[in-house]
Parts: C-alpha cells; sequence; structure tokens
C-alpha cells in the first residue's frame, strides 16, 4: 500500500508532464485544488521537475484508475464554483484525501 500512495504522490508532483496515464490524470485533478494560480503553476512546476523520480507500474495504473472511477477527486467537472470549492475544501481533510488516494495507511 505504501508503494502505491508513493507511487501516487510522485505522480502529483509530476502531473503536468503530458502523460495520458491514470496516475498523471488524478494527479492532475488533484492539483487543479491549489488555492490560487500561482500555486497551480508550482504544482506544475514540481510535477515537471519530479517526473523521472519514480517508476509507475501496472499496478499503480490500476489503483489510480480505481481512484478515478470513483470521481471524488475530480473537483473541475463540478457544475458551479461553489461546488468546486466545497469539493477543493473536501481533499484537505482526512477523509477527502483518503478517497483520493493520498493516506499512508501501515500496511
Amino acid at each position: 500500500m505504501f508503494r502505491k500512495v508513493a507511487s501516487l504522490l510522485a505522480c502529483l508532483l509530476f502531473a503536468a508532464a503530458g502523460c495520458q496515464d491514470a496516475c498523471l490524470t488524478l494527479a492532475d485533478q488533484i492539483c487543479s485544488c491549489q488555492p490560487d494560480e500561482n500555486s497551480k503553476a508550482n504544482c506544475n512546476q514540481q510535477a515537471k521537475t519530479a517526473e523521472s523520480t519514480f517508476a509507475v507500474t501496472s499496478a499503480d495504473e490500476q489503483y489510480c484508475q480505481s481512484k478515478l472511477d470513483l470521481q471524488q477527486c475530480d473537483c473541475g467537472s463540478q457544475n458551479s464554483p461553489a461546488a468546486t470549492a466545497a469539493c477543493c475544501a473536501k481533499l484537505n481533510t482526512p477523509e477527502g484525501r483518503d478517497a483520493c488516494g493520498l493516506v499512508i495507511t501501515s500496511p
């Protein structure tokens, strides 16, 4: 489980790399909740910098896809600014981080 979370976090760091795999898509959804444009740009810059840090395995891809399928991290697709803000605020809770695969649990 730790490896999956570590890979997801690594993907979060390189979401702007331009690849279309599930972990990068999930990371991009999470990065979109940065509070302002500068923070989003910083997240994307970190993504480009950390792009080669971790190799994402097939199992990691399946894990990320399962999180995408739940649609709990895609705050950008909400139908109003208030709904987007509420979704992003949820990502800052333990439950929201867990739902998006950002919680490291002991094996």
